[in-house]
């Protein structure tokens, strides 16, 4: 297992990290940084696998095709603007 022991930096709040590959080489490091006067901690490496599924079970998208609409009213040429573009100087009349 590999082990980590990270030594508080005298003057700042930043941690430095130290590999060790077994326990007792661990041991040795925090006994070097108590010695020193530093705050050693230790943490063990764990391998792990993250898998993250969005959504309730059961709540899949579903395709749907496009329904024709019932509107009775004719459909119009003009094409579709988008809202950054200026406006058709012809609609305007």
């Amino acid at each position: 297992m590999d082990y980590q022991v990270w030594i508080k930096e005298e003057f700042d709040e930043r941690y430095t990290k130290v590999d060790c590959g077994d326990l007792p080489a661990a041991k040795r490091e925090i006994d070097k940084a108590v010695r020193a006067g530093r705050e050693p901690i230790l943490t063990l490496a764990i391998p792990y696998e993250l898998s993250i599924k969005t959504g309730e079970p059961g709540s899949e998208v579903k395709k749907r095709e496009t329904k024709s609409s019932k509107d009775t009213r004719p459909e119009s040429e003009s094409e579709v603007r988008l809202g950054d573009t200026p406006p058709v100087q012809e609609l305007d009349k």
